[in-house]
């Protein structure tokens, strides 16, 4: 059953020279058929044309679409959503939040589809939990032309089956999807320096709660070659190709990825013992890691998850990467 549109939602689109490819994504937000939102919109020190067409809107659509100045520019996107993330739970108007890229495309059920979700999750005490909701999207090229209906079947993902534990390791919460409510931005705020990107703290974050996930494409995922984090093909062939003219990159940004999980993993655990929040879970993960690899062989399938050549990659290049176990650090 649709929610009633009546629950207030703040869209959080955050913009850096997105002049292109603006336009059409404003105009699909404004197109939701949920009626209960605004935009806030915040720009990291745009050089293109992005803040005359944001003016614009604001003139034409006042009530819908708000300019939320930053104190900072050119920090990147992480901190330009950070400052988006602030100012809606500063401002205490909406119950939801939802994350908004500048060169995607909203399809017009996206946020209904989304908040009707997040009701159930909210149901029967869910609104003291942080609770997360995010879907599938349709991978699409510069023009809107299809790549693939489906990213979770494009990436051999599956988030219906992530865990708190996996999500430690795989980010499977792709961030223009995600609707959180608000304790879900009292828990993320602020956003530490381990954090790899918004939406995967978020993801983290709402391991302590719930998280359900829609296996239906919602947004048109636009690939355009400057994507800041976009799909990828991770078919053997693909793979290959890749190994073959960046094997030393690929091999590098494996082993990079490594060392952030673990120091995003430390993170949370410290933010979930700061909110008297269990974090048995993560001291766990944290403690595999630093475990041979032969002992973590019986358990790295539960926390790498993805394709099986994804799991052994990450099983043969990460360990802990911190020489004192997680239980001496934490107060």
């Amino acid at each position: 059953m649709p929610a009633p549109h009546v629950e207030p939602i703040d869209i959080l689109l955050a913009t850096y020279n997105g002049a292109a490819f603006l336009r059409p994504q404003i105009e699909s937000l404004l197109a939701q058929d949920y009626l209960s939102f605004r935009i806030l919109v915040s720009d990291d020190g745009s050089t293109d044309d992005t803040l005359a067409i944001l003016s614009a809107y604001a003139q034409r659509f006042p009530d819908r679409l708000v300019l939320v100045p930053s104190p900072l520019s050119g920090r990147g996107a992480l901190r330009n959503f950070e400052h988006l993330m602030t100012v809606c739970l500063a401002q205490g108007r909406a119950r939801w939040f939802a994350f908004a890229d500048q060169d995607d495309v909203w399809l017009p059920d996206k946020l209904s589809r989304s908040a009707a979700c997040m009701q159930t999750l909210e149901s029967n005490g869910g609104a003291d939990l942080p609770c997360l909701v995010h879907t599938d999207l349709c991978v699409v090229d510069a023009t809107q032309r299809v790549v693939h209906p489906s990213m979770v079947r494009y990436e051999g993902l599956n988030p219906a089956a992530a865990t708190r534990e996996s999500l430690l390791s795989v980010n499977e919460v792709t961030g223009c999807t995600v609707l959180g409510n608000q304790r879900l931005l009292e828990l993320a705020l602020p956003l530490p320096p381990a954090a790899i990107m918004h939406d995967w703290w978020c993801a983290v974050i709402a391991g302590s709660g719930r998280r359900a996930f829609i296996p239906h494409a919602t947004v048109y995922y636009r690939q355009h070659g400057a994507n800041q984090i976009g799909a990828r093909d991770r078919g053997v062939w693909a793979r290959g190709r890749r190994l073959v003219l960046d094997g030393p990159g690929v091999w590098r940004r494996v082993r990079e990825l490594g060392a952030q999980t673990w120091h995003q993993a430390v993170a949370l655990g410290q933010r979930l013992c700061e909110r008297g929040l269990d974090r048995t879970y993560v001291d766990d993960y944290l403690r595999w890691r630093c475990r041979s690899r032969l002992a973590q062989a019986s358990a790295y399938r539960r926390y790498y998850a993805g394709p099986q050549l994804d799991r052994l990659t990450r099983w043969l290049l990460w360990r802990g990467f911190d020489a004192q176990p997680p239980s001496r650090r934490y107060p």
